[in-house]
Formats: C-alpha cells, structure tokens, sequence
C-alpha cells in the first residue's frame, strides 16, 4: 500500500443508510480509501491481511530453556533481535518480555524460600545440638 496525503475535504461517498462518509479524502480525488474505486485492488489486498499481520516463530521451532536468569537474559536477547529484523511481532516480543519479568520472580522466590529452608534446618540442628541447660540460660 502506498503513503497518500490526506487533504481537508472528505469522502463524496454516500453510506447505505444515506448517511456521507466523513471520512478525508485521498489527495484531491474527493474519496476516501474505502470508497475511492481506484484503489479497489489495494483495498482487497489489506483486506486479505486481516489479522495476519502478527509474525509468529513457526510451530516446530525448539523450545528454549528458561531456569535460570541467565537463560532468561539470553532469550531476550534473541527475542529482541528478532523483533529488530522483523521475524517476531512486537507483541509477541512485548508478551516474551513481560511473561520473562514474571518468571524471573518465581525464581528469585524459589531461591529465597530454598536459602530460608536452608537456614531454618541451620538454626534447629544448632538447637537440638545445645544441651537444654543452655537453651535456660539464653532465655534469662
């Protein structure tokens, strides 16, 4: 589809219901780009795009892992280049980086609740360990 100019007038056209179109009109040729007869082929092209203007990865393309940050900072980097060259829908780049947001916090949680696992498990093996005269004392 070629860029055209908008001028000040709008579209000549009449709408089924009688109403006019208001929209502007291409250049000077007193219609619109819905209603000039001209641009009957273009239409029909952008038409046929409909919603298919959204750039996928295809359906077999691999998996990538995502664990860990690094890989996650490494899918972002592709992701970003793929949105550079055009391969991947900025969309899909924007769902890739906010879905990517989202797992980065359930792994940093996952390593939080495993270091406090962790010591939690230090402070009651250092409790059984202490005889209960000990355990006395430090509550005086």
């Amino acid at each position: 589809m070629t860029a055209r100019r908008k001028s000040s007038k709008t579209c000549h056209a009449v709408k089924p219901d009688g109403a006019r179109c208001r929209a502007n009109a291409v250049l000077e040729s007193g219609w619109c780009f819905f209603h000039h007869p001209a641009l009957a082929e273009e239409r029909r092209a952008a038409q046929s795009l409909g919603g298919s203007r959204i750039k996928t990865l295809a359906a077999d393309a691999p998996d990538v892992k995502v664990a860990d940050c690094r890989d996650v900072v490494a899918l972002l980097g592709t992701t970003i280049n793929q949105v550079r060259r055009g391969q991947v829908d900025p969309r899909i780049g924007n769902a890739v980086g906010y879905l990517a947001a989202i797992l980065i916090r359930a792994v940093e949680q996952g390593e939080l609740e495993g270091r406090i696992a962790e010591l939690e498990a230090i402070i009651k093996t250092q409790s059984t360990a202490l005889p209960d005269s000990a355990i006395m004392e430090t509550d005086s």
